[in-house]
């Protein structure tokens, strides 16, 4: 058995004396892929309605960089989380999990359309009509990530991060193709991922327990 799974198992032990459930400790995780594409998404919209001068928000590029800097931020920030107490439980070893491969899943995505998203103009779909796509796919992804994560850490007001996403998920379908659909992909990401990530980092363990 590791040191670091000992102090664990100490520190979950010393949870149930007290009567509570292990915290999350990936709480930053959602707060840096929230603020990213949220604000992206927002200032997006500005520029597309004209509210701001800002003609590189009409292009693909404040999106690569976004993936690329989430990522970067999210492997830097996920090994520091990953020696906080409690790391190791079940809770938290499913939350990492199921929102890695939701991470993964809407990355390809992104980076598949990059590449086919003008195959289908022939039969009348408009170039980058599929990047509408993105934002019903994910907040569907963020509700069944946030539903596990809920079953597994014992978080019960994650179930209604899940329900607020799946709501988010139907409005940006309907608002596809609109200039809107940024704007509710933007407040939908901050609500959805963001918050709730501010949440869970109140609520996390310090390095010394």
């Amino acid at each position: 058995m590791t040191d670091d799974i000992r102090d664990d198992l100490a520190y979950v032990k010393a949870l149930a004396e007290e009567g509570r459930d292990t915290p999350l400790v990936n709480g930053v995780i959602y707060v840096i892929w929230g603020l990213l594409i949220g604000l992206v998404s927002l200032l997006s919209y500005a520029a597309n309605v004209g509210w701001l001068a800002l003609g590189v928000f009409n292009s693909i590029w404040p999106w690569v960089v976004v993936f690329a800097l989430g990522w970067a931020l999210s492997m830097y920030f996920g090994g520091r989380s990953g020696v906080k107490p409690g790391a190791s439980t079940l809770g938290n070893r499913t939350a990492n999990a199921v929102w890695l491969g939701v991470g993964i899943f809407i990355t390809g995505f992104w980076i598949t359309l990059m590449f086919v998203h003008d195959n289908f103009t022939t039969i009348g779909v408009p170039a980058y009509f599929l990047y509408g796509l993105m934002f019903p796919i994910s907040f569907g992804l963020y509700g069944v990530a946030f539903f596990a994560t809920a079953t597994a850490a014992r978080i019960a007001w994650l179930r209604w991060v899940a329900v607020l996403a799946w709501i988010f998920a139907a409005l940006s379908l309907v608002l596809m193709g609109s200039a809107q659909y940024l704007l509710v992909g933007g407040i939908g990401t901050l609500l959805c991922a963001a918050l709730p990530g501010v949440i869970l980092m109140r609520n996390e363990p310090s390095e010394i327990v």
